[in-house]
Formats: structure tokens, C-alpha cells, sequence
């Protein structure tokens, strides 16, 4: 049987409907476009801080001094952060141990300038005077 002509004047779509589809279409690649971009900034933000930690531990781990005299304060540089550090001796009994505890602040600088203050307490070595 043939077709008639009017079911051929009915097939296809609209030109509303063909713009209400592109509309939705745009909107869903805004909306991917913009989890993407968010994505790749939180990313990025949590690789930083990443190697802020890491710089921080070489810093106190592997560039401080293990022996310090009371409230000195060291500078230096390691993964290409800026670190400076402070001990500070804690109140304890005199010749109680040969051990002595000390505050160390330690604050890391970023080559973008974001920083970290860390503090910690560390065993020294008492001199022996």
C-alpha cells in the first residue's frame, strides 16, 4: 500500500523540537565541561599539597640539624621549597635524662608562595657541659 501524503508531511521533526534537543545537548556539555575544569583544579590544589608535605618531611627528616643548641634557627631549601625551622627547648628536669625535648616549628614556602607551619617535638641529645 502506498504512503499517503499527509504521513509524509508528518515524519521528521519540528524545527522547536530540533532546537529544544541542541538546547539540552549544550547544557549537558556545559555541565561536564565545568566537572572537568573543577576536577583538574582539585587535582592540581591536592598535588601541591602533596609536595608541600613531601618538602616539609625532607626539611624536617633529612635537612635539620639532630643537634641544636636552645631556641636556634636553621633556613634552607629542599625540593625547591624554602623551609626555616626553630627549636625551642621544652621545661624538664635538669640532668634528668640525657635526652632533652625540644619544640621545632618548622614552616615550608612553596616556589608559588603557598605556605605550611608544622610543629612537632623532637628528641636532642643533653650536652654534656
Amino acid at each position: 500500500m502506498p504512503a499517503s501524503p499527509d504521513h509524509n508531511a508528518a515524519a521528521g521533526f519540528t524545527l522547536i523540537e530540533t532546537l529544544v534537543a541542541l538546547a539540552i545537548v549544550a547544557v549537558s556539555l556545559v555541565a561536564i565541561a565545568a566537572l572537568m575544569g573543577s576536577s583538574s583544579r582539585g587535582s592540581r590544589k591536592l598535588e601541591q599539597h602533596v609536595a608541600l608535605v613531601q618538602a616539609a618531611h625532607n626539611a624536617l627528616w633529612l635537612a635539620f640539624p639532630s643537634r641544636l643548641t636552645a631556641a636556634q634557627m636553621q633556613s634552607g631549601e629542599t625540593m625547591g621549597h624554602a623551609w626555616r625551622a626553630q627549636a625551642q627547648p621544652l621545661a624538664t628536669e635538669p640532668g634528668a635524662s640525657a635526652w632533652t625535648p625540644q619544640k621545632v616549628v618548622l614552616q615550608v614556602r612553596s616556589p608559588s608562595g603557598a605556605t605550611m607551619e608544622l610543629e612537632t617535638v623532637r628528641l636532642f641529645r643533653r650536652r654534656t657541659e
